[in-house]
């Protein structure tokens, strides 16, 4: 409970870097934007020819996926259902958020962009960031905005540093600024604290110090850099 109060009061904190209208209330889903990096195709044939949006909301086990805006779960076809049933073992429903496609015979998930049974839900707005980078012992949260980037250590005050845009250095995507450098590797993430598992893996080194964390894509939209 403490990772989650943190996590949601950094977002809080992070977003006041930001100099846009705030975000509109989150949708069900929505498009690729361009600048967000789009996940690999399923390891099987889609029926669908429906585009990849993303996707989110509660994952049962036993039940379906009822997606954010919905009230009945929806049949889930996807080729991740060991990894998915596998996740927080005694636990039959948590937040599953990735992306996905629409059919007429339910939804098909293509890739995990993160999945926790503690933290924000469907409330939360995700066009607000590019990119949120966090961390536990010490908590730490990082929010890249294209107006923006703000580092919120636990217990220090918030840096502010002007937006840079990302680097591609082999399979990592690097923002590097005058005083700080995030590193994002597309590789599974587990929280040490929390039954939380994220897509993407995240070192930061700012004022000196590094830290290691996760992270997870927003939709808001940077430019063509993708890996």
């Amino acid at each position: 409970m403490l990772r989650a109060s943190f996590i949601a009061t950094s977002l809080l904190v992070l977003a006041g870097c930001a100099t846009q209208a705030p975000a509109p209330a989150p949708t069900t889903g929505g498009s690729v934007p361009s600048g967000v990096t789009p996940p690999p195709p399923p390891e099987v044939p889609s029926a669908s020819q429906e585009p990849v949006e993303r996707l989110r909301g509660a994952y049962s086990k036993t039940q379906g996926w009822t997606l954010c805006g919905q009230t009945a779960p929806s049949a889930l076809q996807t080729p991740l259902r060991s990894e998915l049933d596998a996740f927080a073992p005694g636990t039959d429903s948590y937040f599953l958020d990735g992306w996905g496609r629409r059919g007429p015979q339910g939804v098909e998930l293509v890739s995990v962009e993160r999945m926790h049974t503690e933290g924000p839900g469907c409330e939360e707005p995700l066009d607000g960031f590019v990119w949120v980078a966090h961390g536990q012992e010490p908590f730490w949260a990082f929010g890249v905005t294209t107006s923006g980037i703000r580092f919120k250590p636990e217990g220090e005050p918030s840096r502010t540093y002007a937006y840079v845009k990302p680097e591609i250095v082999g399979q990592q995507l690097v923002y590097r600024g005058a005083d700080f450098e995030l590193v994002l590797n597309k590789e599974g993430c587990q929280s040490t604290m929390a039954d939380a598992r994220y897509a993407w893996a995240a070192r930061l080194q700012a004022d000196g110090r590094s830290w290691q964390g996760c992270a997870w894509q927003g939709l808001q939209s940077e430019g063509e850099e993708k890996l």
